[in-house]
C-alpha cells in the first residue's frame, strides 16, 4: 500500500479546498506521525491512539534540540511542510511555519 501524499488520504482537490488553519494543524499531525513521536509522547492519548493528538508536539521537541539537529530535522520534513502552500491565496501565508 502506498503512503498517502496528503494528510488523511486527501486528494489534491480536497487539500486545496481545505482552509489554511486546518491544513496547518493537519500538517503538524502528519509530521508527528511521520516521525513517530507518539511512541515517546508524555500524553497517554497519543500512545493509545498510536498517533499524535497535538499538532504542536513537533515544535516542543524541536525547541530542545541543538541547532545542527534542528536544521537536519527541518531538511527531513521540508517536503511535508511544502504541502502547506499548495493552493494558498492569502498574503499572510508567505511565512514559513515549519
Amino acid at each position: 500500500m502506498r503512503k498517502p501524499k496528503y494528510p488523511q488520504g486527501m486528494t489534491y482537490t480536497a487539500w486545496r479546498r481545505t482552509p489554511f488553519r486546518r491544513r496547518h494543524r493537519l500538517i503538524g499531525i502528519f509530521i508527528n506521525d511521520h516521525l513517530r513521536y507518539w511512541r515517546s509522547c508524555a500524553d497517554a492519548r497519543c500512545r493509545r491512539a498510536r498517533s499524535c493528538q497535538d499538532h504542536q508536539c513537533h515544535w516542543r521537541r524541536r525547541r530542545d534540540l541543538p541547532f545542527e539537529e534542528q536544521m537536519r530535522l527541518r531538511e527531513a520534513i521540508e517536503p511535508l511542510a511544502n504541502l502547506l502552500w499548495i493552493g494558498s491565496r492569502q498574503g499572510s501565508e508567505g511565512y514559513p511555519a515549519y
